[in-house]
Parts: C-alpha cells; structure tokens; sequence
C-alpha cells in the first residue's frame, strides 16, 4: 500500500472514530495535507491574504509586500529607492545590494 492511501485510509478512519477528538485530529491532518499539496505545487504552505503579503515560492512562506497590492503583469517592485515603487520589467531590480567593503586594516611594523 502506497503512503498516500494509508494516510487516506488513517484519516477515514480517525474521522469515523465518532468522539470530537478524531474528528479534530482528521481535520488537523487535512489541513497538513493540503499544505504539503501546496506546496509540492510550487505555493506557500498558507494562504497569503490581504492586500500586503505575497507568497515567495523560494520559501514557501507569506511575506510583507512592500509595493501594496501587487504591481500587475510585466512590473515588479523596486526596493532599492528611499520608497518601494513598481517599475517596468526592464528596468533592472536591485533587490539585493552588497555592503561597501570595510576599511584596510592598519599594519604595524614588527618590533626590532
């Protein structure tokens, strides 16, 4: 027996064990599996509502859109200024930026 058909027999069976408990622990293990089908999917484990999340398909988490609402097809948001704005496509995106490299470090002359 395949893992998918006994986890679908195990929740059958936990959801038809008749008391409040199975019924809660076969609804918990529905909702993993939707996640876990989610995601396999390319989604988040969640869904991410409202107007400022986006889902990172990297991560599979819900994160803080900062350009609002989305940009729309062929845009995309900016971060790199004092405000995050939505830009054309071609317009490179600089979403990450290096740090300046530190200061050289002072050599000392060995002693006589």
């Amino acid at each position: 027996m395949s893992r998918r058909a006994a986890a679908l027999v195990a929740l059958a069976l936990t959801a038809c064990a008749g008391d409040k408990a199975g019924g809660a622990i076969a609804l918990a293990l529905y909702g993993m599996i939707g996640s876990v089908v989610s995601r396999a999917a390319g989604g988040c484990y969640a869904v991410c509502e409202g107007v400022g999340q986006v889902c990172n398909p990297e991560t599979g988490f819900c994160e803080h859109n900062p350009c609002g609402p989305g940009c729309g097809s062929s845009r995309h948001c900016d971060i790199g200024g004092p405000v995050p704005r939505c830009v054309e496509d071609s317009v490179p995106a600089d979403l990450v930026q290096s740090p300046p490299p530190p200061p050289p470090l002072p050599v000392a002359a060995p002693p006589p």
